[in-house]
């Protein structure tokens, strides 16, 4: 089962008692997938939770009719798509309108109106409910959601910059898709939702990713200096060895011999170990050995 599926069903497995919050959440739930119109309310799943979810919260709010119903697929029998319809009656029209006008009026909650921040959770988690994804954190980090409505899409990128959060927006086929990629902003927004056993889940995975990480990256440091460090001994030693046969080192100064030796002796030392070795800092081996490249380079040219 997908990181993803589990973070619903944690959620689904939670009820919300405020009748504000509810009303949040189906916003959330519905307008993510215009889901809503004068003639009525439209919406279907395949999950037999969340259909049970949006129909219990539905009756803790309206007493209008509701019909739940199921729908077998042709090509799989064993699956079904469970529709809620909601379809206003002549003499409940001006209720119907009212609700509807009380549910999008959430689109005026503010991030930064604390009085706001569980009305927000509540539509940011309706929406996930509705048509988000979370992939594993072991694969990658991605939230994103699969938007029917153009309008809603906006709403929701809107919020989340907002909320400071770093969000993105394209489109694919039919859906406006609104989607995050840093690890930091998924999991304010998992905490954010409810899911709390999910969130320890990817933050555990994002910890371990990132000491992973870095003892890669000090593997690779290590390595890169290393391959360095032997390429810069190769050098050294190909370049006295080559004096050494046309003119031999005792033409030397005594302190590029000592150098040219310590240098043969010692193949696998780092210039700042060969420098230690022979009691002189760093930058002095430097010099000497580029004046030993010098001599190099005025027998090639001779």
């Amino acid at each position: 089962m997908s990181y993803s599926t589990n973070l619903k069903r944690e959620i689904l497995g939670s009820e919300n008692e405020k009748i504000e919050i509810i009303f949040a959440e189906l916003f959330g739930i519905l307008a993510a997938k215009g889901a809503v119109s004068e003639s009525g309310i439209f919406f279907s799943t395949e999950n037999v939770s969340f259909a049970k979810r949006v129909y219990s919260n539905l009756r803790k709010i309206t007493k209008m009719d509701i019909q739940l119903k199921y729908i077998i697929k042709k090509r799989q029998l064993s699956s079904k798509i469970y529709k809620i319809i909601l379809i206003p009656t002549r003499q409940n029209e001006k209720e119907y309108k009212n609700f509807i006008k009380k549910l999008f009026s959430y689109k005026n909650c503010k991030a930064r109106n604390i009085e706001d921040e569980e009305k927000i959770a509540g539509i940011i988690r309706g929406a996930f409910l509705s048509c988000g994804y979370i992939k594993s954190p072991e694969k990658a980090y991605a939230l994103d959601f699969f938007l029917d409505s153009d309008e809603f899409s906006i709403y929701l990128y809107n919020l989340f910059c907002e909320m400071g959060k770093k969000i993105s927006k394209t489109e694919k086929k039919d859906k406006k898709i609104v989607y995050l990629r840093n690890s930091e902003d998924i999991l304010d927004i998992i905490f954010l939702i409810g899911a709390v056993n999910a969130f320890f889940e990817f933050e555990e995975v994002t910890v371990n990713k990132e000491i992973r990480n870095k003892i890669n990256r000090n593997m690779n440091w290590e390595i890169a200096n290393e391959t360095k460090k032997i390429s810069a001994s190769e050098k050294q030693i190909k370049m006295i060895k080559y004096i050494d046969k046309k003119i031999g080192l005792s033409e030397l100064s005594n302190v590029l011999q000592e150098t040219a030796k310590a240098r043969l002796e010692n193949e696998e030392l780092s210039l700042q170990e060969l420098a230690d070795l022979m009691d002189i800092s760093k930058s002095g081996v430097k010099n000497r050995f580029r004046r030993i490249e010098t001599v190099y380079n005025d027998l090639l040219n001779y």
